[in-house]
């Protein structure tokens, strides 16, 4: 099994990582593991304990083909400077990095974003917390979720996107699938449908 390591701090944002884990888990040959600075329960923002598979020292020792850093509120705490070389592992391993929310104003505090489109919740912001380690500026886009190579990230919005993105680069399923299973949360079941009717080519009225 191939697996995908999600890193949850204190406090996580548990709805950016529910869509992009359900369906990686359900794909064969992949399989989720929660990660963070300890093995005790974390606990989400949305009140959910989660008992972390790996410590950040466990998984450091582990090959991973993707390594997702899901939003919350530790991200400028000194728990967060514990990631760094797991970060690290991930760069050398060429694994996708997909980062959310407050997760991105981190990968900028390590000089990720700097030579890649890239985007966050608000450049004012990211440039005001990473300083000068972040010179990226001029590849900040105003967008829900981008993917530039390996190197994926998105606003606190933009679970859905970010989710579509990971899917992608992972080709974990054809790009027709992925964009169907994209279309089905982001539109409704009812919009989804009519849709798949009208790229048939066929009146949805009908």
């Amino acid at each position: 099994m191939t697996e995908v390591f999600f890193v949850l701090l204190e406090e996580y944002a548990d709805w950016e990582a529910a869509s992009i884990a359900a369906v990686l888990n359900q794909q064969e040959g992949f399989t989720v593991k929660t990660v963070s600075n300890e093995k005790q329960a974390i606990h989400s923002m949305g009140g959910f304990s989660t008992l972390p598979d790996y410590t950040l020292a466990e998984a450091c020792q582990k090959e991973f083909i993707a390594l997702i850093l899901i939003g919350g509120t530790s991200w400028r705490t000194d728990k967060a400077k514990e990631v760094d070389a797991l970060v690290a592992k991930a760069e050398q391993q060429g694994a996708v990095i997909a980062a959310i929310c407050d997760a991105t104003v981190y990968l900028g505090s390590l000089g990720l974003l700097n030579d890649h489109k890239h985007t966050s919740n608000q450049l004012q912001d990211l440039q005001d917390y990473a300083g000068a380690r972040y010179t990226g500026g001029n590849h900040y886009l105003e967008v829900q979720a981008i993917r530039a190579n390996n190197l994926i990230t998105a606003n606190g919005t933009g679970y859905l996107e970010f989710a579509k993105e990971i899917l992608l680069a992972l080709q974990v399923m054809p790009e027709k699938e992925v964009e169907q299973w994209y279309n089905f949360y982001k539109l409704g079941y009812y919009e989804a449908i009519k849709q798949e009717l009208r790229t048939a080519g066929a009146d949805p009225t009908d």
